[in-house]
């Protein structure tokens, strides 16, 4: 009886060994799975986390770059617009000085023999605008040598001859000192001014234009 219990016993001592034994195999083996699970998890996890730190890295490199062409985008915009002005300064340099030449020519005009007939051509185109041949014409004190009576005369019988109608001139002298004439009704309720500065003016900006296109 004492022998079947000893027997009995070391059976179970040696169930109980080859229990354990097998409880901590299938321990290691389930921590050695789960310790490689953890390292994938962990290794996909680092990739994850490279991977998100590369596209951050690419959005910030990206966002630079925009930010840098924006940048070069503003300076090259400042420059041609600076560039624009100088280029336009320079052709408004250019043509304020073709209006001061002209000016000058004009002013230079008036010794010439054709000027006293282009005073008379400005009297026939006062009575054309006007519309009647009774006119008081304002001429410049520079002028005072041409406006006589032979001038008066002659500028009444061009004027009848070409308009076949009696004309009616009274010529004032006035105080500016512009080439031409300034040309008004009697009751002075109609006026035309042909003085070059002021006709000038009145084409000065399409003449200004066709110079900047020209240019």
């Amino acid at each position: 009886m004492k022998e079947k219990k000893e027997t009995y016993l070391e059976e179970n001592i040696e169930n109980a060994a080859e229990i354990r034994k097998r409880i901590h195999e299938e321990t290691d083996y389930e921590t050695k799975e789960i310790i490689s699970r953890v390292k994938v998890l962990a290794k996909n996890l680092l990739n994850d986390a490279k991977l998100a730190a590369d596209k951050n890295r690419t959005d910030s490199f990206l966002e630079l770059e925009q930010k840098i062409g924006k940048i070069k985008e503003r300076i090259f915009s400042a420059l041609n617009l600076e560039k624009k002005r100088v280029i336009m300064g320079e052709k408004s340099k250019f043509i304020d000085e073709v209006f001061l030449e002209i000016n000058i020519q004009a002013k230079a005009f008036r010794g010439q023999k054709e000027y006293d007939q282009f005073l008379k051509k400005i009297i026939l185109e006062g009575i054309a605008v006007i519309a009647t041949g009774s006119l008081e014409v304002f001429y410049s004190p520079l002028d005072e040598e041409i406006i006589n009576d032979g001038f008066i005369e002659e500028a009444k019988k061009s004027c009848q001859g070409k308009l076949n109608q009696e004309i009616q001139l009274k010529f004032t002298k006035s105080d500016f000192n512009d080439i031409g004439f300034i040309v008004q009704s009697l009751d002075g309720r109609l006026i035309y001014d042909a003085r070059f500065a002021s006709r000038l003016k009145l084409a000065q900006d399409d003449i200004y234009m066709d110079l900047l296109r020209k240019l």
